[in-house]
């Protein structure tokens, strides 16, 4: 098989001084005859159109309609909704905080890495990488043992129409917790995705799925991509693919907020509005513009002075106005209930509150943290089927799916949350919740 990628610098050097003294450029193809050092320099390089670059992906992303921006630095803060992240072979530690808040508030992330600096950032995702072994795989290309071939697994619509991937020297994922396997070697995982918050991203243990070489030969490589772009693309509201390649410095903190996937127009125009806002404490003033500023602050707080202050005489002022009351936080799940017993609050808000219920229930048996989010489907429900009996295993069977999809309680109270939950859904997943609490032990308030 010509033109894969020979990491070993040494071994790459014995074969070119054997080709120059033996003039046997047949036998590894055109590829393989260049110097060694400008095959490593065109290594994913997005524009290169050697066997090792990426041009070929980047055709591709731009035949599906996306601007691709390669980047040689990267501010977290610059990336929106019209944005996706793909980050090929990083060479600089990619903080796992900053790449799980990205997604957690909405971002859509490609992680594709093998031996480079992105494993923890990968295990920030519930995702182990064994690079000191070769993955075992059923069959090998061309029975070559650094050809592995992985297949497709599941529905998931990263996996569609895939059905064989061939590997260049790949690690494994060896251990996947909340994310599922759509690509797999025979022990091991090539890809994954998965969901965090409102976002999603999909990781890969091998960044030469998307060389040119791989691109132009196997065709489950090339519908790989296209599933991946399309299973992150926002509906068609992704228009940038934001590629960071090798040794390229990230700073800064994400925003807060980046889209939700149930919020409608208005709540993402407020969401830009006050993005745009946030940034227009970076303008300075100049000395003239700050007088200028004050005393038009100064003519306008006069001006409400006067239209506050009574014109005749009132009743006797005790001062009580003044007194600060401090707002009760609009997730507060007490205060949330009580709206609700007022006919005022939203349904989504109080299925949050059912899910979390049901977090703290499955978080007393399964000993982890957001078990939900923590644990794929099958083994949640095979632990709590373990513990509490096929009954409780078969009821969260039939809320898992809804709860996962739920937002943060957090994003359903806001005021620029859109999101909303008709009343016939919210009182059916109250009474399968309910169900699902009494096998576990326990019962909702009616």
């Amino acid at each position: 098989m010509k033109g894969f990628r020979r990491r070993a610098t040494g071994y790459g050097r014995i074969i070119v001084a054997l080709l120059v003294v033996l003039a046997a450029g047949t036998a590894f193809g055109q590829a393989s005859r260049r110097p060694a050092e400008a095959a490593r320099g065109a290594e994913y390089d997005p524009y290169s159109g050697l066997w090792n670059g990426m041009a070929r992906f980047v055709a591709l992303a731009e035949g599906m309609g996306f601007e691709v921006q390669v980047v040689s630095e990267l501010e977290w803060g610059d990336l929106g909704a019209e944005d996706m992240l793909f980050l090929v072979y990083p060479l600089q530690r990619v903080d796992p905080g900053r790449l799980g808040a990205f997604v957690q508030a909405g971002g859509h992330a490609v992680i594709a890495d093998d031996f480079g600096a992105g494993r923890e950032a990968m295990r920030g995702l519930g995702l182990l990488r064994a690079d000191t072994t070769a993955p075992v795989a059923s069959r090998y290309e061309d029975n070559q043992p650094w050809a592995p071939v992985a297949t497709s697994r599941g529905d998931h619509p990263v996996a569609r129409d895939v059905g064989e991937v061939v590997a260049n020297h790949p690690a494994a994922l060896t251990r996947v917790e909340g994310a599922e396997v759509v690509v797999a070697f025979k022990e091991g995982a090539l890809v994954v995705a998965g969901e965090r918050g409102s976002g999603r991203f999909v990781a890969t243990s091998d960044p030469s799925l998307f060389i040119n070489h791989m691109q132009l030969h196997f065709r489950g490589n090339v519908q790989l991509a296209i599933n991946i772009l399309r299973w992150l693309d926002r509906g068609g509201r992704v228009k940038r693919i934001v590629l960071l390649r090798g040794d390229v410095p990230m700073y800064g903190d994400p925003r807060a907020f980046i889209d939700d996937p149930r919020g409608g127009d208005l709540g993402r125009t407020v969401a830009d509005l006050n993005y745009w806002l946030s940034k227009r404490d970076e303008w300075l003033l100049t000395p003239g513009a700050m007088k200028a500023l004050a005393a038009v602050l100064a003519a306008l707080l006069l001006l409400l002075a006067l239209i506050a202050l009574p014109v005749r005489p009132g009743p006797k002022v005790d001062g009580a106005w003044l007194r600060f009351g401090r707002p009760v936080r609009r997730d507060e799940p007490h205060s949330l209930v009580a709206t609700a017993d007022r006919g005022g609050s939203s349904n989504l808000v109080l299925a949050c509150i059912l899910r979390d219920q049901v977090q703290v229930l499955l978080a007393g048996i399964t000993a982890r943290a957001e078990p939900l989010y923590a644990l794929s489907e099958p083994q949640l429900v095979a632990e709590v089927t373990k513990a509490k009996g096929h009954p409780a295993g078969l009821a969260l069977t039939t809320v898992y799916r809804r709860l996962r999809a739920l937002p943060s309680r957090g994003q359903a109270a806001a005021p620029w949350s859109t999101g909303q939950l008709s009343r016939r859904d919210f009182d059916a997943l109250y009474q399968d919740v309910s169900a699902l609490c009494r096998t576990l032990g326990t019962e909702l308030p009616a």
